[in-house]
């Protein structure tokens, strides 16, 4: 434990993500941070400060890495990222896209745009994450205004002239 404390005080004051490794140099948790050597430090000192599960998580560690970012934002993608791909044991947030929200434009003629809870389908770009749902609500609303985009679910053109526009 001094070690990876040691290790931690040696990091850099910046963005980044950590990935947390067993024994067995398994990644068992990731996180992100604004300044590397303040966020990852924390777990090697005092553990009266943590919950029960970051106390069994860093009776875990073995060693850990680290990838600078060059902001907070990017540092939040790649954690992101590396989650679902590595599906780490002690990261729960993630692992089913739960916690993130994204502006979801789909393809073909006629493209709309919509808030999503994670990005699941193929035929569809996708903008964010985004922390808040509000944001993204309202985010949506502006652009619909702007660029006057329908607010209706009506496929065009197909659906054009069937039944009165929304109000």
């Amino acid at each position: 434990m001094k070690q990876l404390r040691q290790k931690a005080m040696n990091l850099p004051l910046v963005p980044g993500v950590y990935l947390m490794r067993n024994a067995k140099k398994e990644i068992i948790y990731i996180g992100k941070a604004k300044k590397l050597k303040n966020r990852v430090s924390t777990y090697f000192g005092s553990q009266n400060n943590h919950s029960e599960k970051v106390r069994r998580m860093v009776e875990n560690v073995d060693d850990f890495d680290y990838i600078i970012c060059d902001s907070e934002f990017e540092a939040l993608v790649l954690e992101c990222s590396l989650i679902k791909q590595n599906m780490p044991k002690y990261n729960i947030l993630l692992k089913d896209d739960k916690g993130y929200n994204y502006i979801k434009i789909t393809r073909g003629d006629w493209p709309t745009i919509s808030p999503s809870f994670g990005c699941e389908e193929k035929n569809c770009d996708y903008i964010g994450p985004y922390m808040s749902s509000f944001s993204v609500r309202q985010s949506i609303d502006e652009a619909r205004k702007i660029f006057k985009l329908p607010f209706c679910n009506k496929k065009f053109p197909s659906d054009i002239g069937k039944g009165r526009p929304p109000r």
